[in-house]
């Protein structure tokens, strides 16, 4: 009786933890996975040749509408005292189908600057191109296509909730 009563008792003590186990395997398998950046960006189309492609993925906020983001083009070059200015273009292009727009930097890298002299050594700057501004989303990724070689940077630009009159 004895050695039925512990064989029972095995075969419960087993089974209960083959339950166990069988429901938190599922538990872990039912859970939606996070979604990875390859699958954020399968819609996109891949860089060109000689392009690179750069993706800002923004933090929720409470109220989004209160932020814009500033994409800005450029590059790391040795310059002098004036200021200068990469000459190129960004521009937003319609992904086909989807409804979403990612955006374009083209330029050869040449600048335009003022016309200052200088007396101080050259030294590296990063020198933006031209600069736009988008409204804040963080549902979707910021996907931008610059030449190699060049970089994109962003500022958050964030609006308080006071709202002015306009005088009559």
């Amino acid at each position: 009786m004895k050695h039925l009563t512990k064989t029972l008792l095995a075969f419960l003590s087993l089974s209960l933890l083959i339950s166990c186990t069988t429901s938190s395997s599922l538990a872990q398998n039912n859970t939606p996975k996070k979604d990875s950046s390859e699958d954020i960006l399968a819609p996109f189309p891949r860089a060109e040749e000689g392009m690179v492609r750069h993706v800002i993925e923004l933090e929720k906020k409470a109220d989004e509408s209160l932020y814009k983001v500033e994409i800005i083009p450029g590059k790391v070059m040795s310059v002098d005292c004036n200021i200068h200015r990469l000459m190129g273009s960004l521009t937003e292009q319609d992904l086909q189908g989807w409804g979403y727009t990612y955006y374009e930097f083209k330029s050869d890298g040449q600048t335009t600057s003022t016309m200052m002299a200088c007396n101080k050594p050259k030294e590296d700057k990063f020198v933006s191109g031209e600069t736009l501004t988008v409204r804040y989303n963080s549902k979707l990724p910021i996907v931008i296509y610059a030449p190699l070689g060049f970089d994109v940077k962003y500022r958050i630009w964030t609006a308080n909730e006071e709202k002015n009159s306009v005088e009559k």
